[in-house]
């Protein structure tokens, strides 16, 4: 309503932390622990997601893709906000003349630090996507393995000739490993250009890899530079509902005042 106060936020002050402290490297090494399980996914989603055709293969993988993206901005807003409440604490502590540890210090909101975290541990994901992008080349249809009532039918002459060329299997390289994996990393996002650009389309993703590998890190990234912005709606809900309880107390007694005043005669 128009007359009513419009509430200000609530905006504390918190020490400021480093973005490459203790805390960091220890969050960063559980962070690539969770990188590994979002390519385990990406492989297992991509792979029994797919219903074949343009919308069963585009939705579901978009849709994966999503819920990865939300799931780990939302990670990084838990990280965030944690960081600024514990910033407050600490920056309370100085002003009452506590001697702040510099360890704690460290763990404190810094806006680089969940960049930091999430890159680092993207790395080496980043590394098998970088070189597979450089030896990137286009595919095309290979032979694949005969059925085994066939062998029969290579023992005879007249079949022998033509079926031999089947038997002619190259052996695996680094290279086929390589694509491999990387394409299981990123097997939403391969899906969707083999759909949609076929070998072309599946050549010019694995020249992007680098950057779908990044897609976990930075959406956490941007999650944790909100942690102050939610911390101050937290602050600001406090102050609120504060400021309700103490309306609620005063209208309490001013009626409990009014019912003990005595009826004046005439």
């Amino acid at each position: 309503m128009a007359n009513q106060k419009e509430v200000q936020a609530v905006n504390k002050p918190f020490l400021r932390g480093s973005f490459h402290g203790k805390d960091a490297w220890k969050k960063m090494w559980k962070k690539m622990l969770g990188m590994l399980g979002i390519s385990v996914l990406f492989f297992a989603g991509g792979t029994m997601l797919g219903l074949g055709g343009i919308l069963g293969t585009i939705i579901p993988m978009v849709a994966l893709i999503l819920v990865v993206a939300i799931h780990q901005y939302g990670r990084g807003q838990e990280h965030g906000t944690s960081d600024v409440t514990f910033g407050e604490i600490l920056y309370s502590h100085e002003q009452e003349g506590k001697v702040v540890d510099l360890a704690d210090r460290e763990r404190c909101f810094h806006p680089a630090k969940g960049f930091f975290v999430a890159l680092l541990a993207s790395l080496p994901f980043v590394v098998l996507a970088v070189m597979q992008a450089i030896v990137a080349r286009k595919t095309y249809y290979t032979l694949g393995v005969l059925p085994s009532w066939t062998e029969e039918m290579r023992l005879q002459d007249e079949f022998a000739g033509a079926l031999q060329y089947y038997a002619q299997q190259p052996s695996a390289t680094w290279q086929d490993v390589l694509r491999a994996l990387v394409r299981g990393m990123c097997l939403p996002m391969m899906s969707i250009a083999r759909t949609l650009g076929g070998a072309d389309g599946v050549l010019l993703a694995e020249r992007l890899t680098p950057l779908f590998v990044l897609i976990p890190g930075l959406c956490y990234g941007f999650g944790y530079l909100t942690g102050p912005s939610i911390r101050t709606k937290i602050n600001t809900g406090i102050k609120i509902g504060v400021e309700k309880k103490k309306r609620k107390q005063r209208k309490e007694r001013r009626r409990r005042q009014a019912s003990k005043t005595p009826e004046r005669l005439i």
